[in-house]
């Protein structure tokens, strides 16, 4: 069960002092490798907290894919920026003068993992700040 994951992955951020708090979640059925996914969502919790201040998380699924939700309430990406972070090596202008530390490999890798999953990893402006999705098939739409 994903939600199982996503729990677990919160409440390790949370005993290290990260602000995040987890939402709604669904149960949802996925075949994926567990320490690859943990991987994936620490990862966005992580950019989160970061360069907005805190995480909010939740699971939902939408029609055959669970769906992962990680928001902040950050200053978020330009347009043009939310595909290009994407890129190995890459970090935004942003990113490079905050002083926070990052090689520009994580989000390539988040989504190196997602798609072997026949899912994705997504950035998209929210109405507060930058959302990330990983979305991957749930169990029974795999295969």
């Amino acid at each position: 069960d994903f939600a199982s994951l996503v729990e677990d992955v919160v409440e390790q951020a949370r005993f290290v002092g990260k602000d995040v708090r987890l939402g709604r979640t669904e149960q949802a059925p996925v075949e994926v490798d567990a320490m690859g996914m943990r991987r994936v969502l620490d990862n966005l919790i992580e950019n989160a907290v970061k360069y907005g201040g805190h995480a909010r998380v939740r699971l939902f699924t939408d029609g055959r894919e669970a769906v992962a939700e990680i928001g902040d309430r950050g200053p978020g990406l330009p347009e043009v920026e939310l595909e290009r972070v994407f890129q190995p090596f890459y970090r935004t202008a942003a990113a490079r003068s905050s002083g926070a530390a990052g090689s520009g490999l994580g989000l390539a890798v988040c989504r190196s993992i997602a798609r072997a999953h026949g899912g994705d990893v997504a950035l998209k402006r929210g109405s507060h700040g930058l959302v990330a999705q990983v979305r991957v098939p749930l169990a029974s739409a795999a295969g």
